[in-house]
């Protein structure tokens, strides 16, 4: 489901100057739902399926709508089942504000709190197409800014491209497309990554995510093959 992952993700690139920290708070592709719409998101980001319990963030997102064009949120991440970050590791806040029914703009804060240093700020624009009668299209922009995303180093500029099948009112499938790189240099920190992922409805406003993430090309794409799990809840 729309991993963003921007990337909650096992899509974090590891080099500097490009973003070790997720752009957005959403771990997923969703426009703001309306006043008074609240969720919550809890799940496993695993970055090397070859090493399970050495690799794996544990993440916890929660979301709720003041206002009928805005959201707001924050996501916390830990290290518990990850050799490389602390137990709490990083901390995004943000918001999102309606451009339309289909597109919002988003602003983004990584605060320097556990494992991050220095603050980040990211800016970004989404918006969704249906093509056909159960088949949409969405996209994403994000540029990110300061230490905290590029490393002192250029603007980090990230998109995702996301083709959505919906079946029926329980399974919806999601090819992500995710190209990251930093305009420092351009080429050598080229990420081109893909995650496939399935949405499956279980009831009363829960939503079981599951995805894979492989790279696909470019010199700081994805090196192993990683995994996603990640529960949603609507209330």
């Amino acid at each position: 489901m729309r991993l963003l992952c921007a990337l909650i993700s096992v899509l974090f690139l590891t080099i500097n100057p490009t973003s070790a920290q997720p752009l957005n708070y959403d771990p997923y592709f969703v426009l703001p739902a309306g006043l008074g719409q609240t969720s919550i998101d809890a799940g496993v980001v695993v970055s090397d399926t070859g090493d399970l319990f050495n690799t794996s963030d544990v993440v916890a997102m929660a979301k709720f709508n003041p206002h009928e064009k805005v959201e707001a949120g924050a996501r916390f991440a830990f290290g518990w089942l990850n050799d490389t970050e602390s137990n709490f590791s990083s901390l995004v806040v943000g918001a999102k504000y309606s451009l339309g029914h289909h597109s919002a703009a988003t602003f983004n804060l990584t605060v320097p709190a556990g494992g991050v240093d220095h603050p980040g700020l990211s800016l970004g624009l989404m918006n969704s197409t249906e093509l056909t009668t159960g088949l949409m299209l969405n996209a994403q922009f994000q540029l990110g800014l300061l230490k905290g995303y590029n490393g002192g180093k250029g603007i980090v500029v990230d998109a995702l491209i996301e083709p959505v099948k919906v079946f029926n009112n329980r399974y919806s499938a999601y090819l992500d497309l995710f190209i990251t790189s930093n305009t420092d240099r351009l080429s050598d920190f080229l990420a081109v990554n893909l995650g496939p992922n399935i949405d499956i409805s279980i009831g009363d406003g829960s939503v079981l995510n599951i995805g894979v993430t492989l790279g696909l090309s470019g010199d700081a794409k994805q090196q192993e093959t990683g995994l996603t799990f990640i529960l949603l809840r609507n209330m």
